[in-house]
C-alpha cells in the first residue's frame, strides 16, 4: 500500500475555508458571488479574533522584553495585545569591559558608558561598535537606546556578532529591523550565551549609525511582578515612587494598552520580562493561509459554517442547529487540548494567619 510519506504539508487556505463552509450550508459553487465570499472573510475575522475571549491560545504567547527609564511610569505595549500573562522584573548586570571597539572610534566607550545623555555615532569604515573582554563572559540580553532629533523615529539593522580574536566574526543573530524614538529601549534575549571574548553590534543596512547607548548583558535574577487591579492601583497614595526594582504593576487594556509599573524605576537601565498574549492575524487576502495550529482547523471551519448559515437566505433551520452543534462539539475537543501538560501544583499559604 502506498502512502503519502509525509506529515504536516497539506495547506488550507482561506478561499477554501470559504467554499467548504458555503458547502456546509447547502450551497453549490455556481451560487457563490463575490458578494458572499467577502461576507465568508468578515465572518471568519469575527470568529478568529472572539476566539481570545473562549480561552488563552497557547500558539499567541510572545516572550518580550520591554526597557524602562528613568520615572517611565508605565510602559508602552503593541496594539494587539490582549493580555500580560506573567511579568518579571530583570536584574541586568553590565559588566566593564577591557576594551571598547573600533578603537580608532572616540565615540566607542561612551556607547558603553550606561549615560543616555551622550549620543555616539558610528563611522563609515567601521560601522559597528563592540567591546572585549579578557577573561570572556557570556551575555543573555542585547539592548540598544535609540537617538532621533525632532520627535522623530530612528530604523536600525542590527546584526550580533562574535570572534574569538577580533578580526574574523561569526554572525550569532540578526535582529529584525527595529524603529525607535528618542531615548527608547529595545531589548532581545539570546538563545545561545557561550562564553566570547568580542563581541559587537554591526548596522547592515545604513552607512552609519547614532545610539545613546549599547549594552551586552547578563543576569543573575529574574523576579515576578505581583498584578494589581484597577482600584489598588489608583488607591496608591504615591504612585510616582522611585525605586530601584520595580514590584507591581496594572495593566490597562486600553485600544493601545499600558503596564502601569509600581515603583517607577529610578534609573535607565531596567528592563522586564513579559509573557504577552497577542491578538490573531488577519485573515488576509484568499490564497493565505491562517495562523493557527492545525488541530484547531476542524474547529474555526465548523465556527464559520455555523456563522455563514444563519446569513443565508433560505437556510433550513434544522441544518442551522446541526452546524452549530457541530461547532460547539469541535470547539470543545479544541479548546480541551489547549494546554501543556504540565503538572498541577497547589501549596496553601496560611502565613497570614499563622506565625
Amino acid at each position: 500500500m502506498a502512502y503519502s510519506g509525509t506529515t504536516g504539508d497539506t495547506k488550507i487556505n482561506v478561499d477554501q475555508l470559504i467554499s467548504y463552509a458555503y458547502r456546509d450550508a447547502g450551497r453549490i459553487a455556481e451560487e457563490i458571488t463575490p458578494e458572499y465570499i467577502n461576507a465568508g472573510k468578515q465572518a471568519l475575522f469575527y470568529n478568529l479574533q472572539n476566539l481570545s475571549n473562549l480561552g488563552v491560545n497557547l500558539w499567541l504567547l510572545e516572550n518580550k522584553l520591554v526597557g524602562a527609564v528613568t520615572a517611565q511610569q508605565y510602559l508602552n505595549l503593541p496594539a494587539t495585545t490582549i493580555d500580560v500573562r506573567e511579568a518579571n522584573w530583570v536584574y541586568i548586570i553590565n559588566s566593564e569591559a577591557d576594551e571598547y571597539l573600533p578603537v580608532a572610534n572616540p565615540d566607542s566607550p561612551a556607547v558603553f558608558a550606561q549615560n543616555l545623555d551622550i549620543v555616539s555615532t558610528s563611522t563609515a569604515l567601521e560601522n559597528w561598535f563592540g567591546l572585549y573582554y579578557q577573561g570572556g563572559q557570556s551575555v543573555y540580553y542585547i539592548g540598544f537606546n535609540g537617538y532621533a532629533t525632532g520627535g522623530g523615529t530612528q530604523t536600525y539593522n542590527f546584526a550580533y556578532e562574535t570572534s574569538t580574536d577580533g578580526i574574523t566574526w561569526t554572525t550569532v543573530l540578526q535582529l529584525p529591523e527595529t524603529t525607535l524614538s528618542d531615548r527608547e529601549w529595545a531589548y532581545f534575549p539570546l538563545s545561545i550565551t557561550p562564553v566570547n571574548t568580542f563581541y559587537r553590534l554591526r548596522e547592515t543596512v545604513a552607512t552609519t549609525f547614532s545610539v545613546r547607548q549599547i549594552v551586552f548583558s547578563t543576569s543573575q535574577q529574574v523576579i515576578p511582578l505581583a498584578r494589581l487591579n484597577k482600584d489598588d492601583y489608583w488607591n496608591l497614595p504615591n504612585k510616582q515612587f522611585p525605586s530601584q526594582r520595580s514590584l507591581q504593576y496594572w495593566y490597562d487594556r486600553q485600544i493601545e494598552p499600558k503596564m502601569y509599573l509600581w515603583p517607577v524605576p529610578n534609573n535607565d537601565f531596567q528592563m522586564f520580562q513579559l509573557l504577552i498574549e497577542k491578538q490573531m492575524q488577519d485573515v488576509g487576502s484568499l490564497t493565505n493561509e491562517l495562523y493557527i495550529p492545525n488541530r484547531w482547523i476542524a474547529s474555526v471551519q465548523a465556527s464559520l459554517s455555523h456563522k455563514l448559515s444563519m446569513q443565508l437566505p433560505n437556510t433550513d433551520l434544522a441544518r442551522v442547529a446541526y452546524l452549530e452543534q457541530q461547532a460547539d462539539k469541535l470547539f470543545l475537543q479544541a479548546s480541551d487540548e489547549e494546554r501543556d501538560k504540565s503538572p498541577i501544583y497547589f501549596q496553601p499559604n496560611i502565613s497570614y494567619y499563622t506565625r
